[in-house]
């Protein structure tokens, strides 16, 4: 059954990691491992070789800017440099990690609003 979702029902279907053309099917297998098709209503993830690379650079441009809202206000009041590569350095790490699975929803459902197709 598909339900087309899109706007504010699509972003919060991706959020909650469901499949935003039927609103049934799971993205995610376990941990980072997403299914190939949706398990429901069989339509593809990944649409073309490379489709992942959007999820990517909003996953690099969301932990960066969280990064800089922190380290920047820290720096202006001039924090010794050792506190501020204490913060730094790990959440540049660690963020991309936890925003794995949302940058990749959420490319998704951003995709699917700009471009809806059929199953492919």
């Amino acid at each position: 059954m598909r339900r087309n979702r899109s706007g504010a029902k699509g972003l919060y279907a991706e959020f909650i990691y469901v499949e935003v053309d039927c609103g049934a099917g799971k993205i995610f297998r376990r941990g980072f491992t997403t299914f190939e098709t949706c398990p429901n209503c069989g339509w593809r993830f990944e649409r073309e070789e490379g489709y992942w690379t959007g999820a990517m650079a909003v996953n690099l441009i969301l932990s960066e800017i969280i990064v800089a809202i922190v380290v920047i206000p820290l720096a202006a009041r001039q924090v010794p440099l050792l506190p501020l590569l204490a913060i730094g350095v790990p959440a540049v790490a660690l963020l991309p990690v936890l925003f794995y699975r949302h940058s990749k929803a959420l490319w998704m459902c951003l995709d699917f609003m700009v471009h809806p197709v059929g199953l492919l």
